[in-house]
Parts: structure tokens; sequence; C-alpha cells
């Protein structure tokens, strides 16, 4: 999955420091990505000694010995003449960078979005001020503290005898089969959710409801947990058009195979085909 990077090491713990020669510069414009091009034709993230000025930067965390710092004024850089920087979609990153880097982008993405989105105080409208001894907003006006958010999704592969429930989102670019996925609702545990959401989706009950695992996902500034479930009663499919296209029952042998092996769908079903 995208934040299995052994053997960096990822630290997140909010710290007041300054930026250093080695450290990286993430800069987002709207859905692109400031990346930086080696002669060799490879990419990466820029680091603050490609820059001759550069202002307005906010540390977010640590991978390995570099920090990564987000930029906020994407209009006031300059870059030294013998770099080679472009802003390309962020997309892209998936297939330049390698796994580490894909994460370290994803996750920085979730804070700047959190950031960008609390410039104003939501109880007075204020503008926020950065709290320098924990990762929070403050507003000064009325003392309202605001901390990143992350909300849970269950993601749930049922399963009936030797068969996995796939099914393709109605409404959506991505068109590769999942596994029935939704968001967790206020007053609810993560096994209810994952009922409510296959009766929901696809007209089943389930049983056996057992965890898998998690993985963070920061494009979404989503907390994604696993489970799998036994289909409970009738195997007859009836889907919410609303939500998903299709649904089907999949043997392990007729199972396809995700184009990417970072996403925590694709740990599930090849858990799945590789069980006995």
């Amino acid at each position: 999955m995208i934040q299995d990077i052994e053997p960096f090491k990822f630290k997140n713990v909010y710290k007041e420091k300054e930026p250093v020669a080695n450290d990286f510069i993430y800069m987002l414009r709207g859905n692109e990505i400031l990346m930086k091009k080696s002669e060799s034709g490879s990419y990466t993230l820029p680091l603050y000694s490609d820059f001759d000025e550069i202002s307005t930067l906010v540390y977010l965390f640590e991978i390995n010995s570099h920090s990564v710092f987000y930029c906020q004024d994407i209009e006031k850089f300059t870059v030294r003449w013998n770099v080679a920087l472009l802003f390309d979609r962020f997309e892209f990153l998936f297939v330049r960078f390698p796994r580490w880097l894909q994460f370290v982008c994803v996750t920085a993405k979730h804070l700047v979005a959190w950031y960008q989105s609390n410039k104003y105080c939501g109880c007075c409208g204020n503008l926020t001020n950065y709290k320098n001894s924990e990762r929070a907003l403050y507003c000064s006006h009325c003392g309202n503290v605001i901390y990143p958010i992350i909300s849970p999704v269950v993601i749930v592969g049922v399963i009936d005898k030797d068969k996995l429930l796939l099914t393709q989102y109605a409404h959506s670019d991505f068109k590769e089969h999942g596994l029935i996925s939704g968001y967790v609702e206020i007053g609810e545990t993560l096994e209810e959710a994952v009922r409510r959401e296959v009766k929901e989706e696809v007209g089943l009950k389930v049983k056996n409801i057992r965890y898998f695992g998690s993985q963070p996902w920061g494009v979404n500034h989503i907390l994604i947990a696993g489970f799998f479930a036994d289909l409970d009663g009738e195997n007859h499919i009836c889907l919410d058009p609303k939500e998903l296209s299709t649904g089907r029952w999949f043997d392990k042998k007729e199972l396809p195979r995700e184009l990417s092996d970072i996403s925590i769908t694709y740990e599930m079903i090849e858990t799945f085909r590789n069980s006995k």
C-alpha cells in the first residue's frame, strides 16, 4: 500500500523550524504540483536550495533527513538558473515518483487542503493564525482552535463461499472494479457502517465482520478501515443506481487485477485471491 515505504521513516510530529538546503518544497496550483526534472529525465520534488528566493513556507512533516515545507504564495518565488521546475498534473506523480515520495505528496495534500480551507474562522469569520506549539490554527478574536480533519471510511470485501463481490461506481472517472465503501456516519461504529453500506449499495446482509487493515489516503482526507464479511442470506444483488453501475460475484480465477498496488483495495482483493 502507499504507506508501506520502508526503509524510509515518516515523522508527523509538528515542529517549529526553518528550512535548510535539502528540505523539500511542496507547491500546488489547482490540480497541479511543482516538480523538478533532472537532466536524466527523472522527477522529484524541488529542494529549498533550488530557489533563489521563496517565502511563506509552512512546516508539514519529515521523511528521513528531509523536512517538507508547503509554499503558500506560488506567485512569489524565483528559481536558480540551472534548475528545471514545472507544474504538472497531480496524478502524474503516481508514475513519476517512487512509492515513498508518492506517500509524501498525498499526505502533504491532505494538510495543504486543510490549511487552505481554514484561512478564516468558521465561528466568527476572522482570519486564523498558526499555533506555534502544535499543528493547529486558532482565532485570536474568538479563541476557536481548529485541528486537521480526518474522515473515517469503511471498505468491505463481501464473501459468498469462494466468491468475492466487486462493484463499479456509477458516476466516476474511475472505471476499475472495487469493493463496497463509504463514509462512517455520526453515532455509528465501524462494524455498523459496514452493515449499512452493504445493505444500501447492494441490498445484502452480512455477518462475521472481521478487520483487515487500514490506510490513510490524503487525497480525500480520509482514513480507510478495511473489513471482510460473509454473506448472510440470499446473494441476489440489488444495486443502488445512484452509487453503483455494476455489482457482480467473482470467483478467484476470474478476479481482475488492479493496475496499481498502492491501495487497500488491491491488498484485499489479492488476499482473497490467495486464500485457501
